[in-house]
């Protein structure tokens, strides 16, 4: 297959602000409303959306932020308990480099917020071309995304403001959880108990705060997650990375228990999210470990801990529903690390002329 690369352009993120509070925070406040009116619109949207082919693949696809979206939803459908289609979450790019999986799909959900990601649009032609019916989760209505897909699931209230994403990733997830609830008819709804924890998680933001200036002198931050929570870890790194502009890598608690540890020392914050009592565990005997080397440890989970250590309690909700509550932590870690610092967090970096200039060298 011949793939076509996206060119270099130029970005124009917004620099409007110069001070707290910053575009980020806004967008980051607003998810609760922003979830719950995703949720209303998505139930209505989702009963003319038919199910997908029995005994087939369904192909997760996305870029960045919606990779990760992709990648929640995924899991929750693996969860679902339905034995007639197999959930498979791809990178759009990685989707290219398989068409014998394209020509195999029974269906693919595809999330682009602005419906303009050039890669992602490349997967939707081949999947087009191949036959597979394609849902869209996008928080935009007309788009070449949406030209290409046969039913569209429009987020609620998330246009992004900042460069960096946070309102369309949990809304993202709350339209296709929705849809996945109808296909299977298995997942726990949750939808009332999802407002008042995403209520929950943005009142402690004194709390989330509190923890950027604990790690604030670590130089690197490990972010370490199984099973469910393994979305979460990676968009918190992302978000880390490109709002904070910190060295931040997420890790299965297993792979960094298998060599990562000789990386660990007094620079170094690692960080666990867990969602059972199983991975909960293992990510403390891991957060043990790296203590012991020198290390800043915290971990967020649910439940009683059974080993000592700094530990924060987040909501309960059903297990497919924790990607939705857990990152929000992580994005007032992100916001408020990069002010104390004297960082625009909206921009990523691209007030840096250095960064600028490196970014006009591709396209996304």
């Amino acid at each position: 297959m011949e793939i076509e690369f996206p060119g270099p352009e130029d970005p124009s993120p917004p620099y409007g602000r110069t001070a707290h509070p910053y575009f980020l925070y806004e967008m980051i406040r607003s998810q609760p409303a922003a979830v719950r009116a995703t949720l209303r619109e998505s139930t209505r949207a989702v009963e003319g959306i038919p199910g997908p082919a029995a005994g087939k693949p369904v192909l997760f696809v996305g870029m960045g932020t919606s990779f990760h979206a992709a990648l929640a939803s995924a899991h929750a459908g693996e969860a679902g308990k339905s034995s007639s289609w197999y959930p498979r979450a791809l990178d759009a790019f990685e989707l290219l480099e398989e068409p014998d999986l394209i020509r195999r799909a029974g269906a693919a959900i595809v999330f682009s917020s602005s419906g303009e990601t050039a890669l992602t649009i490349e997967a939707q032609r081949a999947l087009r071309s191949a036959g597979v019916p394609q849902v869209l989760v996008s928080g935009t209505k007309e788009s070449r995304s949406a030209a290409l897909a046969d039913h569209l699931l429009l987020t609620q209230e998330a246009e992004e403001r900042a460069w960096v994403h946070t309102v369309s990733y949990t809304t993202a997830i709350a339209a296709a959880l929705t849809l996945l609830r109808r296909w299977s008819g298995d997942l726990a709804s949750g939808s009332d108990e999802i407002g008042p924890a995403m209520d929950e998680v943005v009142r402690r933001e004194p709390e989330w705060k509190h923890m950027a200036d604990q790690i604030r002198d670590r130089e690197k931050i490990l972010i370490l997650a199984s099973g469910p929570a393994r979305a979460t870890a990676r968009e918190a790194a992302l978000k880390l990375r490109e709002g904070a502009h910190r060295f931040v890598t997420a890790l299965g608690v297993e792979e960094f228990l298998h060599g990562v540890l000789p990386c660990v020392d007094a620079t170094t914050a690692v960080l666990a999210v867990t969602v059972s009592s199983v991975d909960r565990r293992r990510a403390e005997s891991a957060l043990s470990a790296a203590a012991r080397a020198g290390a800043k440890t915290l971990l967020w989970g649910r439940g009683a801990g059974t080993a000592g250590g700094p530990a924060v309690t987040l909501p309960t909700v059903p297990a497919s529903l924790t990607p939705l509550t857990d990152i929000v932590p992580f994005q007032f870690l992100t916001y408020w690390l990069a002010v104390a610092e004297g960082r625009n967090p909206d921009v990523m970096g691209f007030d840096d002329p250095r960064i600028f200039a490196a970014r006009r060298l591709y396209g996304i």
